[in-house]
């Protein structure tokens, strides 16, 4: 299957599917817009998840021609980031999109561990509603070989009471949206999956800050896996990345049409054919 999805990416990169779909960078909000956005939120956080990690742009976007892109009922940007010393990630997406219809606004930080560190996966959706409520779709992954429950003390550290409250309060804050339509997606769900609307802007933006933060501060703290078990993360970790880029192509496929649906997937998930670098030594 990886051979599958590498031979899948290199043929779209090659027929120049994705000329077509170009546009420039979306014009400037208004200010009312903007305070009515979360986008401060996710211009905070992407510079503090920079910061801490040491980040670099690739050019990962830039060779399927998305690094901006526009469909008929939406546009957005994509970014594929990575450590200038690579130490604990195989990298990081910073995503952006404007829908006409719901929801009105996408922002999307997802941060993939490399093998070396057991901190689960960093996934976060959110954004303003077509109603003007929020939205926030935010989860860690669980990483390793071990089915997550049989390791007490990994259940401990990363999905211990403080994790179970703040998704007590996403159910407080607003409605339980749907599950996703991709059973590939729902793979990668563990059991404090954040998936909720109808939320206040200052109750998203301290659910969004707390599950960022959060993470920021585990890996901080963290100590490699022995060398031994490296091997087990990556390979579950390459299974993950696998589904999450199917869950997004059956997405994107059905959300903006084939053509610009595949390579907006491949733009969201980032480079699933390549080795884990990050703190793979």
């Amino acid at each position: 299957m990886m051979r599958r999805i590498a031979s899948f990416l290199i043929l779209l990169h090659a027929t120049g599917t994705t000329t077509a779909f170009m546009a420039t960078v979306p014009s400037e909000v208004t200010k009312s817009q903007l305070q009515m956005s979360l986008r401060p939120v996710y211009d905070e956080l992407t510079a503090s998840v920079s910061s801490q990690f040491g980040l670099q742009r690739t050019d990962f976007t830039d060779t399927y021609n998305a690094a901006t892109w526009q469909a008929a009922s939406a546009q957005g940007t994509a970014d594929w980031l990575a450590e200038a010393s690579p130490q604990y990630l195989t990298g990081v997406s910073f995503c952006t999109r404007m829908n006409q219809n719901f929801p009105k606004e996408e922002l999307m930080i997802n941060i993939w561990m490399g093998p070396s560190y057991d901190t689960p996966h960093c996934l976060l959706t959110f954004g303003e509603e077509a109603d003007g409520k929020y939205y926030v779709k935010a989860d860690y992954v669980p990483r390793g070989a071990t089915v997550l429950g049989s390791d007490p003390q990994y259940l401990e550290q990363y999905y211990s009471a403080d994790v179970q409250e703040t998704w007590k309060q996403a159910q407080n804050s607003g409605y339980h949206l749907p599950p996703t339509l991709e059973f590939e997606s729902r793979m990668l769900d563990s059991p404090v999956r954040i998936n909720n609307g109808g939320m206040a802007q200052d109750q998203a933006a301290n659910i969004i800050r707390t599950h960022i933060n959060r993470f920021q501060s585990w890996v901080s703290s963290a100590q490699p896996v022995p060398a031994r078990s490296r091997g087990s993360f990556n390979l579950r970790d390459d299974k993950l990345r696998q589904y999450y880029f199917r869950g997004q192509m059956g997405c994107q496929l059905r959300e903006l049409g084939d053509g610009i649906g595949q390579t907006v997937a491949a733009v969201n998930t980032g480079p699933t054919a390549e080795a884990y670098v990050g703190g793979g030594s």
